[in-house]
């Protein structure tokens, strides 16, 4: 403590900050937990295996068993803010891809074709007028 007895600097708490455990409540803040479930990475690895098993046993089972395997619930990962502005970052893309797209289709090939038409067939006019 540095400034003083019972005080602490803002390096001081930057440095506590950053020593918190990974599912401590403040790292879950800040690391955008939406529903203050505080997974650490050991939690992600063993909810990604968990679910990767799930996969091989549905795999195998309707491989090798001819039939539908049993109803098992993967396990869901917290919502984190990130992952929200992400899906709408997402959603945009596909919204402008989607537009661009749409530029080509032959609906809107025939009416600007249309318009291209009128504005030569208006020229055509004028010159035909001006040489009549």
């Amino acid at each position: 403590m540095s400034t003083g007895e019972g005080s602490m600097n803002w390096a001081e708490l930057r440095d506590l900050v950053v020593a918190l455990p990974e599912d401590s409540a403040t790292k879950a803040a800040l690391a955008g937990d939406t529903e203050g479930r505080r997974w650490d990475s050991t939690t992600f690895l063993a909810a990604a295996q968990y679910n990767a098993l799930l996969m091989l046993i549905r795999i195998l089972w309707s491989a090798h068993l001819k039939g539908r395997p049993p109803q098992m619930e993967p396990i869901q990962p917290p919502a984190l803010e990130a992952h929200e502005e992400d899906d709408a970052a997402k959603e945009q893309a596909r919204q402008r891809a989607e537009q661009y797209l749409d530029s080509f289709s032959p609906a809107h090939a025939r009416e600007d074709d249309q318009a291209e038409i009128d504005e030569w067939q208006a020229r055509i006019a004028e010159l035909d007028a001006a040489r009549g």
